[in-house]
Formats: structure tokens, C-alpha cells, sequence
């Protein structure tokens, strides 16, 4: 495939619009070509060269990308903001925050978003989010014919755009190759991507402006955890890091997690006073006095310093208009009188014996109120961005938060086979949401899509999956319903799940089980019917409360997957004959070399992994 950049004389756009095809009422990739700027940002260039690989592949055509039309009359794709675009006004009015805009007339298409980022270089730049990185560092050279597994893709190099960059551009252009040309990225790897078979497409004259419901939507990457490196056939880094843009991964810069590990090395010397008394350990274990009023009046001066262009320092965690305010994580508090007063306040502010709790609601909420009170006297307009999450997670009923805190509840989804979590999470997780309406606070999450896996890695034993994306669409609805502003998922979970989240985030009204139909359909071919009945399988044994020992159902606590619970309970000896029938059948019916591969990517990434944890617990 050729890409090339060609100038031919310009001509007034009004004319050649006026002179296209008319009397065609649908748009064809006939002779089309992909126009840009001649100077394109880095969102422009991702979108236009995704775009011209996804119409050679399904059509056969491959439009070249130019700056300037010709003279002749042609079909034109506009790729982002232009000169003509300009002349054509595109858009009518302003684009609002990620939004934007697909055209389609039988002569042109318009894609194009909001791609403007209006914060200034220290503000966009020197941040760092959950994963330790800046959006300056998330910028990547990119190798397109590695990133594609395609060689007859030459010398194509260009720098990605961060996730956290302005790129309405790119998601108008996914949603078109997504929605019209019917390609499918279930995947990081190119055998992970559906492209239908070459075909004339003809493209029904219509408009659609949307912008994704979840503003905020980011991961920390667990692509090479068990249960999901092999569904991703070993994708390399570049593939993966295309993928992240495909989903969308990104939005709004905003981020939240333990930010005073640092804090150690630069104050322990010079101001013993600021660590817990009574306490000891390294970086990342010894708490603070978080009622040290030198304390409160640093963190506060570190957030003002970073808001007015100075950067982060010493592992704090920023981005945009979001500072981190969330101590280590441990419950090893300061013994000083003035915390223990504050903390006496909660001693009983638990439920059953659940992680997430308020026994020292008052105590941190008192100290994030402390800060920002601080940071609000400068820099009124920043957030301070705070987690309620472990012993304060509940909210303070009797405390008057200052209305430049941000806050994300932490929750299980995945672990809600077990009612009484789900019972206490939904009910502080309502509590913040009710609280939000009032104050107009910002809300967002942090989920935890890493259990079970994460579990079974700690402790050492292969877990019995966590397959459970009807519950996780339920809550992904009710997100958007409460005008949630992004979600961080601690782990981005297997394919299927990761793939779905993803899409609803974007648009929480797609249905689940017709993504579920399209993705066994597209992914699978004629192993689909097999491959969806052990999906739903296990799903259906992971989610259901009745699968579990009675105390699991009716007691009030926290728990975890273990290896009993995996392979006693869960993946019993019936459960894993049905799931074995499911697999042979697939294998039987896989008609072709790729769905043979993609479902081998199951049986190496799922079947066998669960058949290694069956085993060795039987064999105990």
C-alpha cells in the first residue's frame, strides 16, 4: 500500500462540491481521496492513514491522502480541520469536549472533531497519570507496517498522538471505519482484527455528532497477565499502543492514586514532624500526620506549584486539571493525639467486615478538605483529584467538602457474586453520587478489572475466570445514568470483557448481547455458536452468588477468589467436562486457517490455563 502526500493546483472547493456526482445519493470510494491539511496534527495523520488502510482492505481501492485537490471532479474524504472545511464550515458551531462530526453527502465525507487542546504546554505536559506516565511520554514513533503486521505497508513512521491529546478527528474516523466499512478491533494483533472481505460500499447520505458518554476512560495495561496474553496472540508494544487509540482509551486528563511515596526521600530530614508518630517503614509504607498543619501546607503548595506550570516531583500523581491527594496505602496512622481524636471518631463507621469502610472517614476527609481549602485560595478553578476507597470510602455526612474536590469511589464489580459487597459498595457509591447532584462535585471511578487474575498471580494458584460482562454493562449504564466523568479500570480484563467495557463507555445504549452476537459472529466464523456457549458458561457459573459456600451469600465481608473456591465450587468436574465439549466442537468447526488461530488463542489463553488450576488443585 502506497501512501504519499501529493500538491496539485488549487481550485475553488465550492466549485468542485457543486460539480460532484449528483446524480448519486449515496457516496462510494470510487476514485476518492482522503484530503488533510498541509501542515496535519498528529491526530489528523493517525486518522487519515487508518482510514485510507481500512478502505484499501475492505474495498480493494486505496485513496490516496493529499493536501490540495485536483482539478477534476472527485469524490473527497475530509480528514480533520482544513482549509476546505473552512469554506464549508465545517463545523456549525463549536465542538464541545471530544465531540465530532461524520458528514456524508454523495460527494464528500466530513470527519472531523475536536481536536484543540486548550490547556497551555506545563498543563498538558508535566502531569503524570495512574501508570506513571506524561502525556509528553505517551507520544510514541510509531511503525505502521509493524504496528499492522502488514509489509505491503512501506517506510510509514509517524509520532501516535498521547491518549490524553485532543483527538475528535480520530474518533470520528474509528466510528466510520467501525460503523460503514464493518471492521472490528477485538484486538491489539492483526489476527485479533475483523476486516470484512473486500466489497463495494455504498454510504447512505447522513449526519451523526455524538461524543463519548464516559469522558474519562483509561487502564493500567495487563496485556501480558494470564487469561489475556494469549487471546492477544503476542501482540507486540506498537501493536498494543495502536489498539489503546482504536478503543478510544483516554479522554479527559484526569488522574488519582497513592501520591506521597516521594515524599519520604525529600522531607524525612528536614521535617521529621510531617511523618506518623509512632510508626515506621520505607517510601510506600510509612503514613503521614495528616493533621500537621506544616503537612497540609506543603501537599497545598506542591498542588499550587504543579497547577502554575511547575510539574509534578517525587511521584505525585497529576494531569490536566486534577492533583492527586491520596495517602499510602495502609491503614498504619499517626498516634498522635490530634489523628487519634479524629480517628476515635469512626471506630465503628464499618459494615460487617468489608475493606471499604469509613473508620477513618473523618480523619482523611478532614485532611483533602484541609488541602484544597489551601490550593482554592490560588488557583481556584483546579481540582483536587481524591479516592474513596478502604477505610474512607464512605462519605462524610457531617463535613461540608470544599467544592474543588473530585472524587472516585473504588469499586468491585467483578467480585459482586458475593451480595454483601456488592449491597455496601452500591450504597457509598449512591451516597457520593446523591452528594455530587447537590454540590455539583465531580465523580469518577476506579474499577477494579483485575480480579480474579490478580489474585490468583499473588497467591499463586490459576483462577477460575472472571468472565461477568452482563454485570459490568449493568453498571456501566448506571455510570452513564449518573453522569459519572470517567472511569479508571485497574486492569483491563480479558478480550471479550475489555472489548465491551470499551464500546460502552463510548455509548452505554449499544445492547450487550448484540455486541456479544457480533463479536462471537465476526471473531469465530462457524466455531462462533461453540466459543459463545463456553463463554456464557462460565460467566454464568463465576456470576451466580448460588455457585458459592452459603456463608459467601449471606454474610457481610469482603472476599476474594481462592484456589477452593476456583475449583471446588466454581470449576467442578461437570462444569468442566461441558466447557471441554465446547471446546472440541469449536475446534471441529473452525472452517478456515484464522478461525482455527483465533480459536487456538482461546484454548492456549483460557482452556489450558484452566485446565493447569483444575488439575493441580485435584491432585493436592
Amino acid at each position: 500500500m502506497i501512501i504519499r502526500f501529493l500538491t496539485f493546483c488549487s481550485f475553488c472547493c465550492a466549485l468542485l462540491l457543486s460539480g460532484c456526482i449528483q446524480e448519486q445519493k449515496s457516496f462510494t470510494f470510487d476514485n476518492a481521496c482522503i484530503v488533510i491539511s498541509s501542515d496535519p496534527t498528529s491526530s489528523v495523520r493517525l486518522a487519515a492513514t487508518e482510514l485510507q488502510y481500512f478502505i484499501h482492505k475492505t474495498t480493494g481501492f486505496c485513496p490516496e491522502i493529499i493536501s490540495e485537490l485536483p482539478s477534476e471532479k472527485t469524490r473527497a474524504i475530509f480528514v480533520g480541520k482544513s482549509a476546505y472545511t473552512e469554506k464549508m464550515k465545517y463545523p456549525d458551531r463549536p465542538f464541545e469536549e471530544q465531540e465530532y462530526l461524520i458528514d456524508i453527502t454523495s460527494g464528500h465525507i466530513v470527519l472531523i472533531g475536536q481536536d484543540e487542546d486548550y490547556q497551555s504546554d506545563a498543563e498538558r505536559n508535566k502531569g503524570r497519570d495512574n501508570n506513571g506516565l506524561s502525556p509528553e511520554k505517551d507520544r510514541l514513533v510509531l511503525n505502521y507496517a509493524a504496528a499492522t503486521g502488514d509489509s505491503s505497508v512501506k517506510d510509514v513512521m509517524f509520532a501516535l498522538p498521547s491518549i490524553y491529546d485532543a483527538q475528535g478527528t480520530c474518533y470520528a474516523v474509528y466510528d466510520f471505519i467501525e460503523r460503514f466499512l464493518g471492521v472490528r478491533f477485538f484486538g491489539p494483533h492483526p489476527e485479533n482484527v475483523f476486516i470484512p472481505a473486500a466489497k463495494k460500499i455504498k454510504i447512505d447520505r447522513q449526519q451523526i455528532r455524538r461524543t463519548p458518554a464516559i469522558k474519562h476512560r483509561h487502564t493500567t495495561y495487563t496485556f501480558d497477565w494470564p487469561l489475556i496474553k494469549d487471546q492477544y496472540i503476542g501482540a507486540s508494544v506498537e501493536m498494543q499502543q495502536l489498539f489503546l487509540r482504536r478503543l478510544r482509551i483516554g479522554g479527559r486528563k484526569w488522574a488519582s492514586n497513592h501520591a506521597f511515596t516521594g515524599y519520604q526521600a525529600r522531607f524525612l530530614q528536614t521535617h521529621p514532624e510531617y511523618f506518623a508518630k509512632g510508626r515506621g517503614g520505607g517510601a510506600s509504607e510509612r503514613q503521614f500526620c495528616y493533621t500537621n498543619t506544616g503537612f497540609i501546607r506543603q501537599v497545598a503548595q506542591d498542588a499550587i506549584n504543579y497547577f502554575k506550570g511547575g510539574g509534578t516531583i517525587a511521584e505525585q500523581v497529576a494531569l490536566g486539571d486534577y492533583f492527586a491527594v491520596v495517602p499510602l496505602d495502609n491503614a498504619s496512622w499517626c498516634t498522635c493525639n490530634a489523628c487519634q481524636q479524629e480517628l476515635a471518631l469512626d471506630k465503628e463507621n464499618i459494615v460487617g467486615e468489608h475493606f471499604n469502610c469509613g473508620t477513618a472517614t473523618h480523619y482523611m476527609w478532614n485532611f483533602i478538605n484541609n488541602v484544597a481549602r489551601e490550593v482554592k485560595k490560588e488557583v481556584p478553578d483546579k481540582k483536587i483529584a481524591a479516592l474513596a476507597y478502604h477505610v474512607y470510602a464512605y462519605l462524610p455526612k457531617d463535613v461540608e467538602l470544599e467544592d474543588n474536590i473530585s472524587v472516585a469511589p473504588c469499586l468491585h464489580p467483578r467480585n459482586y457474586w458475593a451480595p454483601g459487597m456488592e449491597r455496601n459498595e452500591m450504597s457509598f457509591y449512591k451516597a457520593w453520587i446523591e452528594e455530587s447532584k447537590k454540590s455539583g462535585r465531580d465523580i469518577y471511578l476506579w474499577n477494579y478489572l483485575c480480579f480474579p487474575t490478580e489474585r490468583g498471580l499473588v497467591t499463586d494458584f490459576h483462577v477460575f475466570p472472571g468472565f461477568n460482562i452482563h454485570k459490568t454493562s449493568e453498571q456501566l449504564r448506571m455510570y452513564a445514568s449518573d453522569q459519572v466523568k470517567g472511569i479508571f479500570l485497574c486492569g483491563t480484563g480479558e478480550q471479550l470483557d475489555f472489548y465491551i467495557t470499551m464500546k460502552l463507555m463510548d455509548d452505554p445504549s449499544l445492547d450487550t448481547d448484540v455486541l456479544l452476537d457480533d463479536f462471537f459472529t465476526n471473531y469465530f466464523g462457524s466455531a462462533a455458536s461453540a466459543m459463545k456457549q463456553f463463554y456464557l458458561k462460565i460467566e454464568s457459573v463465576y456470576s451466580d452468588p448460588k455457585n458459592y459456600p452459603e456463608e459467601i451469600q449471606t454474610k457481610d465481608a469482603q472476599y476474594h477468589q481462592t484456589e477452593e473456591l476456583a475449583w471446588k465450587y466454581l470449576g467442578t468436574k461437570e462444569v468442566m467436562d461441558e466447557l471441554g465439549e465446547y471446546i472440541a466442537d469449536a475446534r471441529k468447526t473452525a472452517s478456515n486457517e484464522i478461525e482455527k488461530s483465533r480459536v487456538e488463542s482461546w484454548v492456549k489463553g483460557i482452556w489450558e490455563y484452566m485446565m493447569e488450576g483444575y488439575h493441580a488443585y485435584n491432585q493436592k
